[in-house]
Formats: C-alpha cells, sequence, structure tokens
C-alpha cells in the first residue's frame, strides 16, 4: 500500500491522478484551439485592435498547445530510441516514430488562427523521400 495515498478517507492510485490530468490538459488544449478559431473568425478585420485580440489569443494559446507538443516530442524521442534499438539499428523504422513527434507546429500564431497556416500537431518530415535511398 505504500503506492495508495489516502485523500479525504478515500484511496487514489497516484497514476489515475496523473492520467486524468493528462486527459484534463489535452481537452483544454483542443478546446482552447477551437475557441482560438472562432475568435479568429470574428478578428479577421485587419485593424490593429483585431491583430493584438489575435496576438494575446495566439499567447495564450501557445503556453498549453506548446507544453502538450514538447511532451509529445520528448516521449516520440524516447519511443524512437527504443525501436532504433529493438530493431538492431533500423534508422528508418525509428524514423517513423522520430518524424512525427519532432517535426510540426509548435507556437500558434496569428496566423495559424486566421486559417492561413495549419496547425500540424503531428508533423510531417522536411526532407523529400525521393532524396532517401
Amino acid at each position: 500500500m505504500r503506492f495508495m495515498k489516502v485523500v479525504h478517507g478515500h484511496c487514489r492510485h497516484p497514476r489515475s491522478f496523473s492520467r486524468f490530468v493528462q486527459v484534463f490538459i489535452l481537452v483544454l488544449c483542443l478546446g482552447l484551439l477551437i475557441a482560438g478559431s472562432v475568435i479568429a473568425q470574428e478578428l479577421e478585420s485587419s485593424d490593429p485592435a483585431s491583430d493584438a485580440g489575435l496576438g494575446i489569443a495566439s499567447a495564450l494559446l501557445t503556453v498549453p498547445y506548446a507544453a502538450a507538443k514538447i511532451l509529445y516530442a520528448a516521449l516520440g524521442g524516447v519511443i524512437g530510441g527504443f525501436t532504433w534499438v529493438l530493431t538492431g539499428g533500423d534508422t528508418e523504422t525509428a524514423q517513423t516514430v522520430w518524424e512525427p513527434s519532432f517535426y510540426g507546429t509548435y507556437v500558434i500564431t496569428p496566423d495559424h488562427l486566421r486559417g492561413k497556416e495549419p496547425v500540424r500537431f503531428f508533423g510531417d518530415s522536411p526532407y523529400d523521400e525521393s532524396y532517401i535511398e
């Protein structure tokens, strides 16, 4: 029972609470992204107040989004490393894990909120596959 924590007379497993926090943060990030796109549609004009509003909204959305993206990239790095080891050093297989997790959007900009640029949580390889042998 040393891994159990008693809170207000109830036993809670720390991992289940951690999982709840992770899911909550993910839902919060998705909600903020949706709210940001709605805000961007309302602030479509290019007056200084609208630009300032989009700048503030993008900064506020970047905080939870970047945290989630960095966590995803870190986990992708670890899992890609295990993939590389378990496949006997097969870099091509490990890159199928690394590339989507490392590449992509890390910062939400006003252009993302305006819909001019896509937000890519799962990144694409910056290299053309015709050059990879």
